[in-house]
């Protein structure tokens, strides 16, 4: 609607609200002519000044009271009622309630129009930000929530919300979400929160938040006021950078794979050519005057051992090239670093690197995804080879350790190479920070966000001897032991 328009709407209520107030004021005059009862316009003079405030503006209302002041005082005067004592008393008293009145009318109509101008403004908010406010009467059972959040939860604004309403939105696998959020709720706790989906009648399904606090004075019986906020947007956002890290981390271990092609050539080039020997040798015992077959099954259990080894390899490349969502389970620590390290051994030897180990002597269960851990190890083994490259082969150790410490399975990475910056160490694991020359940064960053996955840290410093410490820590599974 324009500025014009407006202004012409305005006009038109003024003018309809002044027509009104002549009309009224003709009449108390006429009534007063026809029955002279002063009392009785006193009580149309108050009505028409309490209808005026319900109807038309503060402005508006001023006039009408105004017009009421001048009618009574010119019937005052036209009556020559200034002349009688009883008749100056009456007077009087009508212009005292009257300015009450108006006073009284024009505070309330004050609030109101204050009261209406922020609950517009609140429901602006609320729809803006999808935010709504509800409450809950837990010994009555009773349950109110504004407009949006009756949007949010798919029901019309004037509908009366019960917890079977809510249920029944509810995602079935989220139910029991909502059963403890209630059973909290009946306990009095000082705090409620939960986060669960809703399943739409159209079959959508919507991500929401719900938080409540007591009010700090309670009117009959205890009651919580709290917020919903639909964070369906967020979960999205959340799932599609979940996603491109997975799609990224995929890359980054098919990378390291290629970096460590001469390490997986040769892992798999040594059985095979225990299975060529070993068939040779066979040939041979079988191609006597008289066959050793005691000898041949000895060869021929040699080349299925080898065999075995070489599926192994090629499993482990496999499962470390395959693309697929992360997905967590019980898994041994130490045989997720040991099956690591057994990828890296000519790796190691050709870098001529020496490796130390001392794993936890007690086997211990995390919930893992076994690949995305590997591919963290993988990355700072190879980090740590590299960063050797310029010192004397004879010194060059890289040290593996894995203990436990209050609750975590922590495995540390220990190089003897030309350490980090002090000025890197704050942003080593920020996307696209790299200290190589020909790096790219996302390495570190992408072992942070599995060992975060994990709701584990990782970390690193220097060693005082030289050398850079890398130390990753991963909750424990609790009475959860491992069997090796």
């Amino acid at each position: 609607m324009t500025s014009l328009s407006l202004k012409k709407a305005y006009f038109d209520t003024d003018a309809m609200a002044l027509l009104i107030a002549l009309a009224v004021a003709t009449f108390v005059v006429v009534f007063k002519f026809f029955t002279n009862l002063s009392v009785a316009t006193t009580v149309l003079y108050v009505t028409l000044v309490l209808m005026s405030a319900n109807v038309f503006s503060i402005r508006m209302v001023i006039a009408v009271a105004l017009s009421c002041l001048l009618v009574l005082t010119v019937i005052f005067v036209v009556d020559r009622d200034y002349l009688v004592t009883e008749a100056i008393g009456a007077y009087v008293r009508c212009v005292i309630s009257l300015s009450a009145i108006t006073f009284l009318a024009l505070r309330s109509k004050y609030m109101a129009d204050a009261l209406r101008r922020n609950e517009t403004y609140m429901v602006s908010a609320q729809r803006l930000s999808q935010v709504g406010s509800i409450s809950l009467r837990v010994d009555r059972s009773e349950i109110f929530w504004s407009a949006e959040a009756a949007r949010i939860f798919g029901y019309p604004p004037g509908e009366t919300p019960t917890m079977f309403t809510i249920l029944t939105r509810t995602h079935p696998d989220d139910r029991y979400l909502i059963d403890t959020f209630f059973e909290q709720a009946t306990r009095h706790e000082p705090r409620l929160e939960v986060e669960h989906r809703l399943l739409m009648p159209d079959g959508a399904v919507k991500y929401i938040h719900l938080i409540f606090n007591p009010l700090p004075v309670q009117h009959e019986g205890f009651e919580y006021v709290g917020a919903v906020m639909d964070v369906t947007a967020t979960k999205e956002a959340e799932q599609a950078l979940f996603q491109s890290q997975a799609q990224l981390a995929h890359v980054t271990r098919v990378t390291s794979l290629g970096e460590l092609a001469a390490s997986i050539a040769h892992e798999v080039n040594q059985p095979l050519a225990a299975i060529r020997t070993s068939g040779e040798a066979c040939h041979r015992w079988l191609n006597r005057s008289e066959p050793d077959l005691g000898e041949v099954r000895i060869s021929l259990d040699r080349m299925i051992s080898s065999s075995t080894r070489a599926s192994e390899v090629i499993r482990r490349i496999r499962t470390l090239s395959r693309n697929c969502d992360p997905e967590r389970q019980k898994e041994s620590f130490n045989d997720i670093v040991s099956e690591t390290l057994g990828l890296v051994q000519y790796e190691l030897s050709r870098s001529h690197v020496k490796l130390r180990v001392e794993l936890d002597v007690t086997a211990v269960a995390i919930s893992a995804d076994r690949v995305q851990l590997q591919q963290v190890i993988l990355n700072l083994i190879i980090n740590a080879c590299q960063a050797m490259t310029e010192v004397d082969p004879r010194e060059r150790i890289l040290k593996v350790r894995s203990w436990q410490y209050d609750g975590d399975s922590m495995l540390e990475i220990s190089d003897c190479g030309i350490g980090i910056p002090d000025q890197a160490l704050p942003s080593l694991f920020q996307p696209f920070f790299t200290t190589k020359s020909d790096g790219l940064g996302m390495g570190l960053s992408i072992c942070r966000s599995i060992i975060e996955y994990h709701d584990g840290r990782i970390w690193a410093n220097n060693n005082e001897g030289g050398g850079a410490v890398f130390t990753l820590a991963i909750p424990v599974l609790k009475n959860q032991p491992v069997v090796t």
